[in-house]
């Protein structure tokens, strides 16, 4: 029995292992030094920028270092992508900002509650979400919507920026005013202020184009850090201030349920903006590696750390790329990399945030200007205009949606921009005449010919329709059978190429049997080829339909002229129900 019970026990500790920790399943004892290197280098890049997109949040710069602890140990036990970092991105931290700013009425302790509790409530949405298996909801922001959306949001990050970067009163209302009053002011920018920014925006460039495996920000920050600290110039740039040391203490946020109510829909809105960017991200390096990714389970991980975040004093949290891509390159092999990072930031936290308050706001601000630039990716825009001039229009329409409505207006605007296309291009799908040749006994649809008449038999027509059949292009479906028969008045057998309609719905069933029904009085057959996977299967369960349809692409004439049969048996069938009834 002890047997037993130990053996039992075994098993309950195997079944919590692959569920906790997934990316350590296969580990190897000699990838241990691997991750902990990759863990330092990410905890080195965090420091400055962590605290600079706590800054475009609108939060003290500590709460960018807290959110660098818990969030990448909740992701690691949960999370199944070996190699994504969780960490602060600039849309969140953006977005974040522009929902809790006009709550927050200017009174800092009521900021934070708000931003504490709409990270709770992204952590909540992610989880449902990732239980509910809801992983494909983030595939509603298309590229050209993620396009446009990151390019608006790096200008909008900019201009923030900018009076940080001058040393210049920050200029508040929407993006357009605060640009032009930032304009206005820099007659009274500070030369030191300019002077830190330019060393760091040149130091980076320079170290990215020549050492471009050295961690440029890391340097760029300690270098003016140094310079401030030596110079004394700690009155005349603005700097961090005091940090306070030690590890942030739990609490949940103190907020008013008709606050919390209020915040519910941009929560919503960081929650998908996270969820795309992490999965999208996830799925990428996951492809480089050849590794294996659960999309629900990382929503799962990414609502975990966000709830970890919320209650260990940080805020919302998502996937880095440029982290990722750092870790993947330093030879990270899995979530032991964030593990470490969280260890090392705790060290920092710990003992070295004296030096932080000396870090300039100028350099923090240079560090996020060049992520964010990043974001406004020229090259995959002019690509976009070159292949699909409409979706170019929807990234276009997303960017000055960003800039001129804001961030959480902008994304309703451009899924429903995207969803307007996609049914477009639906209802307005390629379509052809095709010539349907008969070689060894068998019918073969000719792609090469799309005139009228290019059939060996001019009894016999075919129409190709290349979308799903639906209620939105279910009358184009019609009026293209109407004149394809109109063309070729000796047609006997109309036959429908159905191998690229992926499914049809009702609509499109009572489209199919009311043209039947039609062209029966005229003694032509209308057969569907080559249906398969949802669409014949629809007409499986319909069956009335059940004889109009073959099951391949290459349908033989005998099986044709037997199907032709079967519908003028069913004809009869029915006409002579009709009689009678």
């Amino acid at each position: 029995m002890a047997r037993n019970l130990s053996k039992r026990t075994k098993i309950d500790r195997c079944r919590m292992g692959r569920s906790l920790l997934p990316s350590l399943r296969g580990y190897r004892r000699d990838w241990l030094p691997k991750d902990a290197a990759a863990g330092v280098l990410i905890t080195a890049i965090a420091i400055p920028l962590s605290m600079g997109m706590a800054e475009v949040a609108g939060l003290p710069p500590i709460v960018g270092l807290y959110s660098c602890v818990l969030p990448l140990v909740a992701f690691a036990l949960i999370g199944s992508s070996r190699r994504l970092v969780i960490a602060l991105d600039a849309s969140t931290a953006a977005m974040l900002a522009a929902a809790i700013a006009p709550l927050a009425r200017g009174d800092s302790a009521r900021y934070l509650a708000l931003a504490t509790t709409i990270t709770l409530l992204v952590g909540f949405i992610l989880i449902l979400a990732g239980v509910g298996r809801l992983g494909l909801v983030a595939d509603l922001l298309s590229r050209p919507v993620l396009l446009g959306y990151q390019a608006g949001l790096a200008v909008l990050v900019i201009v923030t920026q900018l009076p940080q970067l001058l040393g210049v009163d920050p200029q508040e209302g929407a993006i357009v005013g605060a640009a032009l009053r930032t304009a206005r002011a820099v007659g009274w920018a500070s030369l030191p202020t300019i002077a830190v920014s330019a060393i760091c925006l040149t130091g980076m460039v320079l170290l990215r184009r020549w050492r471009p495996s050295w961690p440029a920000p890391v340097i760029v920050v300690a270098a003016t850090t140094l310079i401030v600290s030596t110079l004394d110039l700690a009155d005349s740039v603005d700097v961090v201030g005091a940090v306070p040391a030690g590890l942030a203490h739990f609490r949940l946020p103190s907020v008013g349920l008709r606050d919390t109510a209020s915040l519910f829909i941009p929560a919503a809105a960081i929650a998908l903006i996270a969820a795309a960017d992490t999965l999208v991200t996830a799925r990428a390096f996951a492809a480089r590696n050849a590794d294996d990714v659960n999309a629900n389970r990382d929503l799962v991980g990414l609502g975990a750390a966000n709830v970890a975040s919320a209650v260990s004093g940080g805020m919302t949290t998502s996937a880095s790329a440029a982290r990722t891509a750092v870790a993947e390159s330093s030879g990270s092999q899995s979530q032991l990399a964030g593990v470490f990072a969280a260890a090392a930031m705790m060290l920092v936290l710990l003992f070295l945030t004296g030096p932080l308050s000396l870090v300039p706001r100028a350099a923090l601000a240079s560090v996020v200007l060049l992520a964010v630039v990043r974001l406004i990716e020229v090259t995959r825009l002019r690509r976009l205009w070159s292949i699909h001039r409409s979706e170019f229009g929807i990234a276009v329409v997303t960017f000055a949606s960003v800039v001129t409505v804001g961030l959480l207006p902008a994304i309703i605007v451009a899924i429903v921009l995207s969803l307007v296309d996609t049914v477009r291009r639906g209802m307005a799908p390629a379509e052809a005449i095709s010539a349907f040749l008969e070689r060894d006994g068998h019918l073969y649809c000719d792609e090469s010919q799309d005139a009228i008449g290019a059939t060996s038999d001019p009894t016999v027509a075919m129409y190709r329709f290349s979308a799903p059949l639906f209620y939105g292009n279910a009358e184009r479906f019609r009026t293209g059978i109407h004149h394809l028969i109109a063309a070729r008045p000796q047609t006997s057998l109309a036959l429908v190429d159905a191998s690229r309609i992926p499914f049809i719905d009702a609509t499109g069933t009572d489209i199919v049997i009311e043209l039947e029904r039609e062209y029966s009085k005229s003694g032509i057959d209308l057969v569907l080829v080559g249906l398969a996977g949802a669409a014949r299967n629809t007409l499986d369960r319909d069956r009335t339909l059940e004889a109009l349809a073959t099951s391949t692409t290459s349908t033989s004439v005998s099986d044709v002229e037997n199907r032709g049969a079967q519908i003028g048996d069913r004809r009869q069938a029915r006409a002579r129900r009709w009689e009678s009834g």
